[in-house]
């Protein structure tokens, strides 16, 4: 029988080093994306603050001057306004134990006496103070050290982020031009025009992105400051800022401004720490359903369901960083399609979304 003819694959040196130029960029991209997307956040935060740097350089304060000004001046209000709800919290915190201790107490005097014996604490089983004055431990240790090794490490690490960040900014805004040129100047001379046209949509975008949650901020502490007050919470005014704050922050921003409300409202009531709980609940569903959709698709152009899905895939990719960025990143697709795909995707197709991106929706 006739042997099976062999096939021979040559591989030529410049295609293994193009494979391996691959392999060298998904490795560097899995151990670096983290910063890569710490840089895109700090071209986000440059560009938003442009205008406010561009008009103090016009009143007679320098660019190298006016950046790190503006910067410095932002980071030290928020710093500030945290410490100093921080510490009015805190002064809350014995109202709130005091409270939840009341509440307890009430709650056994209401129940059988069978039923109050089996709670812990109640029994002869319960706890025995040590001579130093605590709870014996079961493994005779203090705290999980390894839990408080991991919070550790997640503050060093959310805090160096955020510092590399603000100096990122700060070098963008002072000589971002001349950096955006650098990379230009990769592309070929024929396809500048339509570089510098995208740059300058995804530029608008950007500012529309910042202007729509801006907004968004500033309703949610107005409105949150109002019912607080209404229901007679300590520190309304406080915890409404402080809601509006941290409603730049998707997904956990909510959870974060949430958690003091309750423990202030604890203060006056369980019912009104329940009634705290519902409305933020329930404004939570109403700004992530009707309010951001409006707000970010009238500024961007972003359809209801693009918004949500930016949210989504974002902050499922990239975390807080990623929920960030996604939205401008969205919305930077429209121009990229028109400057870049209509070759591809066909003009019929890029007039039709344009179209239907103009459309009002129903």
């Amino acid at each position: 029988m006739p042997e099976p003819a062999t096939r021979r694959v040559d591989v030529s040196a410049a295609t293994f080093f193009r494979l391996l130029g691959v392999a060298v960029l998904v490795w560097a991209w899995l151990r670096l994306w983290q910063y890569v997307l710490i840089f895109v956040a700090a071209i986000f935060l440059a560009v938003s603050l442009d205008p406010l740097v561009r008009w103090l350089d016009r009143h007679g304060l320098k660019r190298p001057f006016a950046s790190p000004l503006v910067v410095l001046a932002i980071t030290l209000t928020v710093v500030g306004f945290l410490s100093v709800s921080g510490a009015q919290l805190r002064e809350q915190a014995g109202l709130v134990q005091q409270r939840m201790s009341d509440t307890w107490q009430q709650l056994q005097a209401q129940l059988p006496a069978s039923v109050t014996r089996m709670m812990p604490g109640s029994g002869p089983e319960s706890p025995q103070p040590t001579q130093g004055g605590g709870q014996a431990s079961e493994t005779g240790t203090g705290p999980d050290s390894s839990l408080v090794y991991r919070i550790g490490r997640a503050l060093f690490s959310g805090l160096t982020s955020i510092l590399i960040a603000l100096v990122l900014t700060v070098y963008l805004l002072i000589d971002g031009r001349r950096t955006y040129q650098w990379f230009v100047a990769f592309a070929p001379p024929a396809k500048r025009p339509r570089v510098h046209q995208t740059a300058e949509e995804a530029r608008l975008a950007i500012i529309g992105y910042m202007r729509g949650n801006i907004a968004t901020s500033v309703l949610t502490a107005i409105v949150t400051f109002i019912v607080l007050a209404a229901l007679k919470v300590p520190a309304a005014l406080l915890l409404g800022i402080l809601a509006g704050i941290l409603n730049f922050v998707p997904v956990i921003g909510i959870i974060l401004s949430l958690v003091p409300a309750v423990l202030l409202a604890l203060t006056v009531s369980p019912t009104v720490a329940l009634t705290v709980t519902a409305f933020y609940l329930a404004y939570n569903a109403i700004e992530n359903y009707y309010i951001q959709p409006k707000v970010y698709g009238h500024e961007m152009q972003l359809s209801g369901l693009a918004v949500l899905g930016a949210f989504a895939v974002g902050a499922e990719l990239g975390g807080v960083i990623g929920a960030l960025i996604a939205l401008p990143i969205a919305a930077m697709y429209p121009p990229v399609e028109s400057l870049w795909l209509k070759s591809k995707v066909g003009a019929a197709a890029v007039e039709d979304h344009r179209r239907i991106e103009q459309t009002e929706e129903h």
